[in-house]
């Protein structure tokens, strides 16, 4: 199906998103999906036209090595309470289904793992998340797992051992999306070498751009580009703007001490460590400067540039960040977003392709890799 045939499109962009924490969110506070303050939830999706998001169950590393799979079952399972069962989004696992979802008026949730560590190094949990309905996972968070390594910690596999090839092996054939946010640039090279699938980079922006780690370099823009691959633009500022970047970074070397001294007496508690950390970055964000969506703009246009327009899409990050563009705070705010594209000169057929088509042609790519079509 082409996008110009897509039956439920009509006037407005399909607008879908590769990235967000809400799930996290909504295991930790007694909040609904219905409307509360997270970044995402049903009544600001409708207003900002969006029709599908993957929903990253994320689990701190703080958990590895031994209590990563079961708090990430809990994040699912909020997930599943929260917003599928009540019926306020449809959980989906095939470009079919979503588009089904979104012609009846729904919410389309795919769900993903965000960082490898959740496995707990078995390709039987993977194959366990697979069966409850879970597309994809990012294979790393911030930390090495021990058979990939993160863009944030000292390298230690250099690429991937062995088990991280079986495991991005089985990811391929099972047709799950293997996305390399967060992986070092040489973990990333490695996952282009071991599969021949598409791969994404959810929720990552241009390293030339913002200088920093997280960032991907020109030459992995143009090689997932070349595979038929995705990179989602991330809205955190951080990611956006190297000055950024180094203020928050500046006010965790201020605040270490002081966290140092919270965290005592308390080190083997992931979740009191975890959320102490989260409530640093809170005020470590604070007199940022301002970043806008034209900013994030740019971010686009370099992908772009680099490998062409059907590259890049969406990967907002929304609810696992503490700040966002001035002019885009929450999913309310995409038609913004759209504006400024149009503005920036992008032509309409483009836009759509950015704000969600993009994604879908590549979760359908995914979806015959693992089929052998």
């Amino acid at each position: 199906m082409s996008p110009r045939t897509i039956p439920w499109e009509g006037r407005s962009p399909f607008i879908f998103d590769a990235h967000c924490d809400t799930a996290s969110v909504l295991a930790d506070k007694p909040w609904g999906f219905r409307r509360s303050p997270a970044h995402i939830d049903l009544r600001k999706a409708r207003a900002g036209g969006l029709k599908a998001q993957v929903f990253a169950v994320w689990v701190d590393p703080l958990f590895a090595p031994r209590r990563a799979l079961k708090r990430g079952l809990e994040v699912l399972r909020a997930l599943e309470d929260k917003v599928f069962a009540p019926g306020l989004a449809v959980k989906v696992a095939s470009v079919a289904a979503m588009d089904e979802a979104v012609a009846a008026g729904k919410l389309a949730g795919w769900v993903f793992l965000e960082g490898g560590h959740i496995i707990e190094d078995s390709l039987e949990v993977l194959d366990v998340f697979r069966s409850l309905g879970v597309s994809g996972m990012t294979l790393t968070h911030g930390k090495n797992v021990s058979w990939a390594d993160s863009s944030t910690d000292a390298p230690r596999a250099r690429g991937l051992t062995a088990l991280g090839r079986r495991i991005v092996a089985r990811m391929e054939r099972t047709g799950m999306a293997i996305d390399v946010a967060h992986v070092s640039d040489a973990t990333a090279r490695a996952v282009l070498r071991a599969v021949s699938a598409p791969v994404m980079a959810s929720h990552s922006n241009a390293r030339r751009l913002c200088d920093v780690p997280r960032n991907l370099s020109d030459d992995l823009i143009r090689a997932i580009a070349r595979r038929g691959g995705f990179i989602g633009v991330n809205v955190h500022p951080a990611f956006i703007r190297r000055r950024v970047y180094d203020q928050i970074e500046g006010a965790f070397a201020r605040y270490g001490k002081e966290m140092k001294e919270r965290a005592r007496g308390r080190e083997d508690d992931p979740r009191f460590l975890s959320d102490l950390e989260w409530k640093y970055f809170q005020k470590a964000v604070k007199g940022n400067d301002p970043v806008a969506s034209d900013d994030l703009i740019d971010h686009v246009v370099h992908i772009a540039s680099l490998g062409g327009i059907d590259c890049v899409g969406l990967g907002s990050d929304f609810d696992g960040i503490a700040s966002t563009p001035v002019d885009l705070r929450h999913a309310g705010d995409y038609p913004a977003l759209a504006s400024g594209l149009r503005r920036r000169g992008f032509r309409e057929g483009e836009v759509r392709k950015v704000l969600g088509l993009n994604l879908r042609k590549f979760m359908r790519r995914v979806e015959r890799a693992g089929s052998g079509r």
